[in-house]
């Protein structure tokens, strides 16, 4: 969805706020707060949610002349970042993925405060390109075979934190590249 066809959108449904909302209007407002708002619109049992919702969407548009950017960071439920000595600060409705880096590129360490975030955030962050992983074929098998069986990433992760290919201990991030290609051999072979 455009911004333009959202405003007009909010147009038709404004018309329409004080004599209610039809099923179709109701539609159009989830699709709505998603779109320009980057949330998922929660049905409450409350008469007047969808009608909260509009204001909120009608609300933000006026005032910001946008939709609301997407963000490929999340942050954990109640967790609020802030960069000391600026007065920012940042919670999921203000966020953005130029925030969210830049807070990493200070506080590498603080990436568990986030619930996702892309998988290449550490390049993101240093503008270093990672460097080629060889993977280990056997290794794969091995980590499929047991992802297939049900063992957990964490579980996984936790076992093979001191495995060793060729004398050098398998990094974190070594072993997140191998679980992948695991989880990929095991959707080709489904």
């Amino acid at each position: 969805m455009t911004f333009d066809s959202a405003v007009i959108l909010i147009d038709e449904l404004r018309a329409r706020i004080e004599t209610g909302f039809s099923n179709q209007d109701k539609e159009a407002i989830v699709s709505l707060y998603k779109e320009v708002l980057n949330k998922d619109f929660v049905r409450t049992s409350c008469s007047d949610c969808y009608k909260d919702a509009f204001i909120e969407i009608y609300n933000y548009v006026k005032k910001e002349g946008k939709m609301k950017e997407k963000c490929s960071y999340t942050l954990k439920n109640g967790v609020l970042i802030q960069v000391f000595g600026t007065g920012q600060m940042f919670t999921n409705d203000n966020l953005t993925d130029e925030a969210a880096e830049s807070y990493l590129k200070l506080y590498p360490k603080a990436i568990n405060q986030f619930a996702h975030y892309p998988d290449d955030w550490e390049a993101r962050v240093t503008g270093k390109v990672p460097e080629e992983i060889t993977l280990n074929e056997d290794l794969v098998i091995e980590l499929a075979g047991k992802l297939a069986e049900g063992v957990t990433k964490k579980a996984l992760k936790e076992e093979y934190k001191a495995f060793e290919i060729d004398g050098k201990a398998l990094t974190a991030r070594t072993l997140d590249a191998y679980l992948k290609a695991a989880d990929v051999l095991n959707a080709e072979n489904k």
